[in-house]
């Protein structure tokens, strides 16, 4: 492909556009830089296809642990200058066929400490040596952070700071040799990793009286790089596309030690973590299911089936859809202590209770189940005992109705349930949101509070004052 004289524009978030003026005779390459261009250009490219190819297949298992611009490349823009190249990689944008460049200044000239900023979009500043570092206070982006009153909806500002990564350009004692990556004076990532400590107390008690926390959170900033990446003292020897494939593997692995030693530090101050991050994701993947008022008891019946510590957190054992006589049960649990308990599932768009404030069909239809499934328990027993392996159930085993949801419920529908329950020892009558916020209390007693927090924050809860790595 022959080369263009053009533009390249950097615009926010946005990916890097390029403008050209075709049949510019400027345009030329020198002959001295074609071959270099064209080698750098190879080798690039070929790293980035060997990286896709791995995380792909061998190390697809960890391939969420490896930075977009390895595991799923957009276009890249290699720039060269006088003293080196800086490559900026950007992560893909829908299917857009990727694009690799290369510039230059045709004027020539052109150093890192100009060219790295340019790319960077003022982010990133190479000083050619230790007396030229710039602290200019316009430079970087702006990290404000802000409290937030729930019921005024006010703001106030606690904290005002600028993000930006400085690097001097220092020859080491040896440079790296081939087939080894080239010197690479600096990897900037976009990924900001914010830690925050703080404690939880009520109104008027003392700080030290609280549970301590640390938020951790993953900030993406307002640029279109997604790694910017920076090479001094080049040398075309370094560059071949034969050695990319060694090159990409190193930087994979080196990654996912990066992010799981990160990992593995603050779950050291809170082992109980990676379990609540788990059930987390399950709660709310159960009120999307909720909210989203499934028509079928299938649908629901499915999900607890699969994730049966929501309806019954000590159980030991699972019998979905049992059949006790001529119907079956929704779910059949023993529990730790070896009782049993039956499950009846209705459809939670149902009411419990009707305008006169009796209970539903559906309600007295779910009763009535129940009452069947027992009635067959105590004329089988032997046989329920022994031929579908419920060995050691009662006549009269523990039962629970789930039905409908609590905003439909008064607070004498709630008294009536207490009635119904009284007159039915051993029945429990929940909605699918009791089932919900019973689950929520029971992990939360075992592995501490789980915060709605929102976006990639995570929260730990460390067991005790000590210092926390990474905190601000």
């Amino acid at each position: 492909m022959e080369p263009k004289k053009g533009q390249i524009k950097f615009t926010g978030n946005l990916p890097m556009e390029f403008s050209f003026k075709p049949d510019d005779p400027q345009a030329l390459v020198p002959e001295t830089l074609k071959d270099t261009f064209e080698m750098i250009r190879d080798t690039v490219k070929a790293y980035l296809k060997a990286a896709e190819s791995l995380v792909s297949g061998p190390y697809s298992s960890i391939r969420k642990l490896v930075p977009p611009y390895l595991s799923d490349p957009g276009n890249v823009l290699i720039a060269w200058c006088d003293d080196g190249i800086a490559i900026r990689f950007e992560r893909k944008i829908d299917e857009e066929k990727q694009k690799i460049g290369t510039a230059w200044d045709l004027e020539g000239g052109s150093t890192l400490s100009r060219l790295v900023p340019l790319i960077s979009q003022n982010l990133i500043f190479c000083a050619p040596d230790r007396t030229s570092i710039s602290a200019d206070p316009t430079n970087g982006q702006d990290l404000i952070l802000f409290t937030k009153d729930a019921q005024s909806q006010q703001q106030a500002e606690i904290l005002r700071a600028k993000i930006s990564f400085h690097a001097v350009i220092e020859k080491p004692g040896d440079l790296p040799s081939p087939p080894m990556k080239p010197y690479c004076l600096l990897s900037v990532q976009n990924s900001l990793e914010l830690c925050m400590e703080g404690e939880v107390v009520s109104q008027g008690e003392e700080l030290v009286s609280g549970q301590r926390f640390l938020t951790r959170t993953v900030l993406r900033l307002p640029v279109g790089w997604d790694c910017i990446e920076v090479y001094p003292f080049f040398n075309l020897e370094s560059w071949k596309p034969e050695y990319a494939k060694q090159w990409a593997e190193r930087d994979i692995l080196a990654s996912v030690v990066r992010a799981q030693c990160r990992d593995a530090e603050l779950n050291s101050l809170d082992p109980n973590a990676s379990a609540r991050k788990h059930f987390s994701s399950l709660l709310n993947q159960f009120k999307e299911l909720l909210d989203s008022n499934p028509d079928r008891e299938e649908v629901l019946q499915q999900f607890l089936k699969d994730n049966p510590a929501l309806l019954c957190p000590v159980h030991t054992k699972m019998w979905p859809k049992l059949a006790l006589g001529a119907k079956k049960t929704d779910f059949v649990f023993q529990e730790a202590t070896s009782d049993y308990l039956l499950v009846e599932l209705e459809r939670s768009t149902l009411p419990l209770f009707v305008k006169s404030g009796d209970p539903s069909k559906e309600l007295n239809h779910a009763q009535r189940q129940i009452l069947d499934w027992k009635r067959y328990i105590e004329d089988n027993l032997s046989t329920v005992q022994r031929e579908l392996g419920l060995s050691g159930i009662s006549v009269n085993p523990k039962s629970l109705i789930v039905i409908g949801r609590s905003d439909s419920l008064i607070s004498n529908h709630r008294r009536m349930l207490v009635t119904l329950e009284n007159n039915s020892p051993k029945l429990k009558i929940m909605t699918y949101d009791d089932v919900y916020q019973s689950a929520k209390t029971v992990i939360e007693n075992l592995l501490g509070p789980l915060w709605e927090s929102g976006g990639s924050t995570q929260i730990y809860f460390p067991p005790k004052p000590q210092g926390l790595p990474g905190s601000i």
